[in-house]
């Protein structure tokens, strides 16, 4: 198993190999930290290998960790990273599971995940820099603290009633009525799991999300009857999951945080979350 890191830890190749012995509880000896261009100096016969390089700008180390299959119980990069991160006094990067190459993940050394967006360098002479974070990290005091909505859509979630109704691999005709059946259940999953990524969901792109759901009607009626049947259920599963997971308001939230008109607007528009998303803290 692979894992990509990248720590401000001033002493990160020094302490890692303690780190990673317990972390991936081997024995210190079946460990092997070595800078990426030694290759003379390895245990090659290693179960855990860590090649690390430095970086610079606002990190300071890159590590490329590798689990063999020796490894019984190899944790997730997140558990990794969080981790590292509390054993090193300092910060630790990891890839995000959102397709977004410029956010990575952030774990404190507090236990605390969050993201942040960094900016590769273009040539030898440019650094490596942190120029945003979801919540504010010590590490990163130049960082400016903001949201990242482009990594909301990214997020692949389930979608098990539309999947039970209208799997994958129907035919061309059912594709857009899939999609928006799609889209609207993954708003019921946001809210049922409190917002993921990053419990946050701005009110533009929810307005979307109803913008979708008012094409659901004449899209569905453009489908043969059989067709019909299947995806009318599957929205009536859905709308009821949406009833349950919002209260009834008039519209007003919505229409204050998204500056929307909500006049002759369909009944899911009059309802918002228990607890409306775009009014986080620190948003």
């Amino acid at each position: 198993m692979m894992y990509n890191l990248i720590t401000t830890g001033q002493e990160a190749p020094a302490r890692l190999a303690a780190i990673l012995s317990g972390v991936f509880d081997v024995p210190a000896g079946d460990v092997d930290v070595s800078e990426e261009s030694d290759f003379d100096s390895r245990n090659w016969d290693a179960e855990v290998t860590c090649e690390y390089s430095v970086v610079r700008g606002d990190l300071n180390w890159s590590m490329s960790i590798y689990a063999t299959d020796a490894v019984q119980s190899p944790p997730s990069e997140e558990t990794l990273a969080l981790k590292v991160a509390r054993s090193l006094g300092a910060a630790v990067l990891f890839p995000g599971a959102e397709t977004v190459p410029s956010i990575w993940r952030v774990a404190t050394p507090q236990g605390a995940l969050t993201h942040a967006r960094v900016t590769e360098p273009e040539s030898e002479s440019e650094r490596l820099t942190v120029d945003a974070v979801e919540e504010s990290i010590p590490d990163f005091p130049r960082a400016a603290v903001t949201k990242f909505p482009e990594i909301i859509k990214e997020l692949q979630l389930p979608s098990e009633v539309t999947d039970s109704h209208l799997p994958e691999g129907i035919s061309e005709d059912l594709r857009e009525v899939r999609g928006l059946l799609v889209n609207w259940e993954r708003l019921t999953v946001r809210m049922a799991a409190n917002w993921p990524p990053s419990a946050w969901y701005p009110a533009s792109i929810y307005v979307e999300d109803l913008e979708l759901r008012d094409q659901m009607a004449d899209v569905i009626e453009q489908l043969s009857e059989g067709q019909r049947q299947s995806a009318r259920e599957a929205l009536e599963q859905i709308d009821q999951a949406y009833r349950e997971l919002t209260v009834e308001d008039g519209g007003v939230n919505l229409a204050k945080a998204a500056d929307v008109p909500m006049a002759d607007r369909a009944w899911y528009w009059y309802r918002r979350p228990v607890n409306p998303p775009w009014n986080c803290p620190g948003n």
